[in-house]
C-alpha cells in the first residue's frame, strides 16, 4: 500500500510541476494579450485624431479652393480693363477693385503659409509617433497621405504666388496705361 501512495503522490507533484508550468504559460499569454489591447486602444484614439485632423484639412482647403476661385473671378475683369479704355470714374473703381483684389490675394498668401505652419506640425508630430513603427502601419500611411497633401500646399502657395505676381504686372501696365492716357489728354487739351 504504501509503494501505491508513494506511486501516487510522485504522480501528483509531476502533474503539480505541469500545472504550475502551464499555468505561468497561460499568465504570460493573459499579460501579452492585455497589452496588445491597450497598443490597439491606443492606434485607434491616434487613429481618430489623425481623422479629425484630415477633417479640419480639407476644410481648409475647400476654404482656400473657393478663395482662389473668387480671385481669379475678380482678375479677368480686371485683366479686361487693362485691355480697354477707362474713363476717369472708371479708373477710380478700378483702383478701389485693384486694391480689393490685392487685399485678397495677401489675406489668401497668409492664410496658406498658416496652413502649411499647421499641416507641418501635424505632419511632425505624425511623424515623430510612427518613427518607430514599420511601414505597414496605418499611422504611417497617414503620414504619408499627409505629406502628400503638404505638397499639395505648397503648390497651392506657388500657384497663389503666380497669380500675385501677374495681378502686380498687371497693375503696373494699367498704371502706365492711365497715365500714358492722362498725359495724351491734358495735350488734346492745352
Amino acid at each position: 500500500m504504501e509503494e501505491a501512495v508513494n506511486k501516487w503522490t510522485m504522480e501528483l507533484e509531476e502533474q503539480e510541476k505541469v500545472f504550475l508550468n502551464q499555468a505561468t504559460q497561460v499568465n504570460a499569454w493573459d499579460r501579452l494579450l492585455v497589452s496588445n489591447g491597450d497598443k490597439i486602444s491606443e492606434l485607434n484614439e491616434a487613429l481618430e485624431r489623425v481623422k479629425l485632423d484630415q477633417q479640419r484639412l480639407d476644410h481648409e482647403i475647400d476654404f482656400i479652393v473657393s478663395q482662389q476661385r473668387e480671385l481669379e473671378e475678380m482678375l479677368t475683369p480686371l485683366e479686361g480693363s487693362v485691355e480697354q479704355s477707362v474713363n476717369m470714374a472708371g479708373q477710380q473703381h478700378a483702383d478701389m477693385e485693384r486694391e480689393h483684389t490685392y487685399q485678397l490675394a495677401e489675406t489668401t498668401d497668409a492664410q496658406l503659409k498658416q496652413m502649411a505652419e499647421d499641416l507641418k506640425e501635424v505632419i511632425d508630430h505624425l511623424n515623430t509617433s510612427t518613427n518607430s513603427q514599420d511601414s505597414s502601419d496605418p499611422l504611417n500611411q497617414i503620414g504619408k497621405i499627409l505629406n502628400v497633401h503638404m505638397d499639395s500646399l505648397n503648390w497651392i502657395d506657388q500657384q497663389t504666388s503666380q497669380v500675385q505676381r501677374k495681378f502686380e504686372e498687371v497693375s503696373h501696365l494699367y498704371e502706365l496705361r492711365r497715365h500714358d492716357q492722362e498725359r495724351s489728354f491734358h495735350l488734346s487739351y492745352k
